[in-house]
Formats: structure tokens, sequence, C-alpha cells
């Protein structure tokens, strides 16, 4: 008797569970305008463009990119 429950109850299990990961991965309106803004709902900025005083620095500031050139092999 016992041994014909098993597979009921693991298929209300398995739908249960099944039921909650899609619940859980459905974007719901609350999550979709938290990730539209910022989580403080301030202006920030990067700590290394303020100086000592906390300004944001009046300094030249250089930008690198490194382009997708493919493997570089070394001279031997």
């Amino acid at each position: 008797m016992i041994a014909g429950l098993f597979p009921l109850a693991y298929a209300a299990i398995f739908t249960c569970l099944l039921w909650q990961a899609f619940r859980m991965m459905r974007p719901s309106s609350a999550s979709t305008a938290n990730a539209s803004s910022d989580r403080t709902g301030l202006k920030t900025t990067h700590p290394e463009l303020l100086d000592e005083n906390g300004a944001v620095t009046s300094e030249e500031l250089w930008a690198v990119r490194f382009s997708d050139e493919g493997l570089v092999h070394p001279e031997a």
C-alpha cells in the first residue's frame, strides 16, 4: 500500500517545487522598479575620482581600452 503512494508523493513534491521555481523566476513589478534606480537613491561617484577633500578631482583623466586583437604569441 505504501509503495503505491511513493509515485504520488514524488509527483506532488516535484510539482510543488517546479511551481515554486517558476514563481521565483517570474519578474514582478517591484523588482523591475528597483532595478532601474540606484539602490541608495543618491548620485554616486567612484572613490578614485575624489581628491583628499572629497571633491571631484579637476585632474586630467585617462582612459585605456584594450581591443580584442586575438592571441599574442611571445617571440622566442
